[in-house]
């Protein structure tokens, strides 16, 4: 297979692109230092941008404010980062700058397209401990654009479910932890977990 390989870097969150079929979207998710006052949002929410064409039509620009969901705590989270492994109730969290980088692999017989996400990060890695008591929540917000979507900025409500497993904890995901901590280690009270980037290359 002919294979592609895109190494891309932001500051917390990264750029993703994914080109499959002639289309193409980039999402970065900002923070403040990435754009000033509008990187949070008023009720403490987090800021969005995304570029998206198909089949090399003009170019939609959208920048997403993501409001923290009801369910969630008030407070201000005690980290937030992609999964890196587990064992047993112990999760290992990178934190930091995240590097993703995306192979692109096609099908000479087909031209079909795979993509495989290989993420690391730079910053302290943090021990999550789940216990009997951690409520978890999985987000299943949709961030994806609707047809005829034009340029612009949207408001979204982020959308969790409430689970009664870490089972499907594994993974490439985003993690956000609620919890006291000391030192490196989290006890968690609260967690949510979600594909990277809002799933936007899935």
């Amino acid at each position: 297979m002919n294979k592609r390989t895109f190494l891309m870097r932001s500051m917390v969150f990264a750029v993703i692109i994914l080109l499959a079929g002639g289309a193409y979207t980039a999402v970065q998710l900002l923070t403040p230092d990435d754009a000033g006052e509008t990187a949070v949002a008023s009720g403490g929410g987090r800021v969005m941008q995304s570029i998206s064409s198909q089949n090399g039509g003009p170019s939609v620009a959208v920048q997403t404010t993501i409001l923290p969901a009801p369910e969630l705590p008030d407070e201000p989270s005690a980290a937030f980062g992609i999964l890196q492994s587990r064992e047993d109730n112990t999760l290992l969290v990178g934190t930091g700058n995240i590097d993703l980088e995306v192979d692109v692999e096609v099908n000479p017989d087909t031209g079909q397209e795979s993509t495989t996400l290989i993420p690391s990060t730079d910053g302290p890695v943090l021990e999550v401990v789940l216990t009997p008591d951690t409520i978890l929540y999985r987000d299943v917000t949709d961030l994806s654009l609707q047809p005829g979507q034009e340029s612009g900025e949207r408001e979204i409500v982020q959308q969790v479910r409430l689970v009664d497993s870490s089972d499907d904890i594994t993974g490439n995901l985003e993690l956000e932890v609620w919890g006291e901590r000391r030192g490196d280690r989290i006890i968690a009270t609260v967690l949510v977990y979600g594909p990277l980037g809002g799933g936007a290359f899935e």
